[in-house]
């Protein structure tokens, strides 16, 4: 094979896969997969430290004790497998990436040559007697018949069924999507307000200021602090982080199966939450832990967490331990958070479900976690109760979750959860 016809193969392999967007929206892979195939084609297998310096952007000292390149690597052999495994099963050959090396080969099937026989002097063909011909195509059709009723019985004995019983029927998710009660979905978002440059004038910029989230605590806000009326406005907007949108359209499908339908659903932000409606109906919480709101204290009443100065600091109680999650960095560090996940009862008999995070990559750990039958199974194997809550430790790069590891989970106590807003008038 020439060297000029190797690299049109490589090329043509590499097209395949970038035409299908089988390595999904992540900029940083594509840049990886480009860099790879032009130090390929080059004749070349670039270093760990080139890599993160080229593509990366890391300098000094970070090109040695930075993961991000290890990380990528992985996911763009994992995105390439799955190329492999479903659209791109039937290419002609395959691009891959072995592991330990930073460069790609070509991996193909050998196919048969109808002419071998006829090319080989050597071989000789021996016609096998008709009735001894007729019974292999019997035996043959014999068995695409059975073949083909098993597809059909398994066909009729699957059919109906939906993927995510196994996880509805989990005894976390299956009290609430059995229940009769209205389902109220709360994602968890926030109040902005805009800045001026100067007074009278139109706001220049939308800003969030953590101590308001709502325009009543915005007034209160001027009340204590007149001089604030000259720089920030009220526009009456909020917003939700990309995170729980995508949490959302993971959930949804879960908590309204077909035989659901008819069962009352809203939509409720958390800053739009009421003290009513906390026992209207069957609460699910999907958001940033920062924003509960009215829903921060009865979910850390008597719980063996406590926020520790700000919401990205979680104490635990029982050990004494704090867990601080990392703060933003650079979109290829790697970072930990943490997800927390609990069910307590409402104040009327319903349920309350909260699946948070102190960031990003944390509300979507906790969404995998609450939408995969093995890790369901674990935190129920852990718990133990129809009540209950758990930290999980996320490991991540950039805005993606990779991995959550178990930290604690128990039993829930919910003794006095609701003291404060039952003792505020009759039910």
């Amino acid at each position: 094979m020439t060297q000029i016809v190797e690299q049109e193969r490589l090329t043509a392999a590499a097209a395949r896969i970038r035409a299908s967007q089988s390595l999904g929206r992540s900029g940083t892979l594509y840049r990886l997969f480009d860099y790879l195939l032009e130090r390929t084609l080059e004749g070349e297998a670039p270093k760990e430290v080139e890599i993160a310096g080229d593509v990366f952007g890391k300098t000094g000292s970070d090109l040695l004790v930075d993961a991000s390149v290890r990380v990528y690597i992985h996911r763009l052999r994992k995105k390439m497998e799955e190329y492999y495994a479903g659209p791109g099963h039937a290419d002609p050959e395959q691009l891959i990436l072995p592991k330990g090396e930073y460069r790609f080969q070509l991996s193909s099937q050998a196919v048969a040559d109808p002419l071998a026989a006829e090319a080989d002097p050597a071989s000789e063909v021996v016609e096998a007697p008709a009735t001894e011909r007729r019974q292999r195509w019997l035996f043959l059709l014999l068995g695409l018949i059975v073949g083909g009723a098993l597809v059909l019985m398994a066909s009729w004995l699957t059919a109906g069924r939906d993927p995510l019983d196994a996880v509805r029927t989990t005894s976390i998710w299956k009290p609430i999507i059995e229940s009769r009660r209205a389902l109220i979905l709360v994602p968890g978002d926030y109040y902005i307000m805009g800045e001026r440059d100067k007074p009278d004038a139109d706001p220049a910029r939308l800003v969030r200021e953590y101590a308001v989230n709502s325009r009543e605590e915005l007034d209160e806000w001027f009340m204590r602090e007149p001089s604030l009326r000259q720089r920030y406005v009220d526009l009456n907007l909020f917003y939700l982080p990309v995170s729980a949108g995508y949490a959302l359209k993971t959930l949804m499908p879960i908590l309204t199966p077909p035989s659901a339908a008819g069962r009352a659903s809203w939509l409720v932000p958390s800053s739009k939450l009421t003290p009513n409606l906390l026992k209207d109906g069957d609460l699910v919480y999907i958001g940033l832990l920062s924003g509960l709101d009215l829903l921060q204290q009865p979910v850390f009443a008597h719980s063996r967490f406590a926020f520790a100065g700000s919401f990205d600091e979680i104490i635990d109680s029982e050990t004494g331990k704090l867990y601080t999650a990392d703060p933003p960095r650079d979109p290829t560090s790697a970072r930990r958070n943490y997800a927390y996940i609990a069910r307590l009862p409402g104040p009327n008999g319903n349920h309350i479900l909260v699946i948070a995070g102190t960031r990003d990559p944390a509300l979507l750990q906790a969404v995998d976690i609450m939408s995969n039958p093995a890790t369901l199974k674990q935190l129920e194997d852990a718990t133990k109760s129809r009540y209950f809550e758990a930290l999980y430790a996320v490991d991540g790069v950039g805005e993606s979750n990779l991995r959550g590891t178990l930290i604690a989970a128990a039993a829930r106590s919910v003794d006095g959860i609701w003291d404060a807003e039952l003792d505020a008038g009759p039910q």
